[in-house]
């Protein structure tokens, strides 16, 4: 049976592309915002989350603080932090408060994406919350 993934950005362009990457391995949820993402968060089993950080009304990071108050088994969840823009301090400051398992710097290619997916899942598994950019050399 397939996981559950809930992807989460504002461009239309970015959720097909990031549709076309995962769909062969996921059951492939889609949210164009932070409030649509909460709405599909209350009524479906999600096991992966990958959100762009800038957005219009709510981070990513905000997604995800509101997230990890209302989900009891938040920890289980995997969470892929995508931007555009290297905002590093303020990533940093998230990544353990909110167990962000990946940081990704647009842009990204399917490849280099698959792999931060792969390596989060590791790092769940581990219950490792150290910082992993999609940035590094062996992507």
């Amino acid at each position: 049976m397939k996981e559950h993934l809930l992807i989460v950005d504002d461009e239309q362009d970015i959720l097909d592309f990031l549709e076309r990457v995962f769909r062969k391995q996921y059951h492939i949820h889609r949210a164009g915002s932070g409030r649509q993402a909460l709405s599909i968060l209350t009524s479906e089993h999600i096991d992966a989350i990958i959100t762009d950080q800038k957005m219009p009304e709510m981070t990513g990071v905000q997604l995800l603080a509101t997230l990890k108050g209302m989900v009891d088994d938040y920890d289980r969840i995997i969470k892929i932090l995508l931007s555009g823009y290297a905002e590093v301090p303020e990533i940093i400051a998230a990544i353990e408060k909110y167990g962000i398992h990946q940081y990704v710097v647009k842009p990204v290619d399917s490849k280099r994406l698959r792999q931060a997916v792969e390596d989060a899942r590791g790092q769940r598994q581990a219950g490792d919350w150290s910082l992993t950019t999609g940035t590094d050399p062996e992507y």
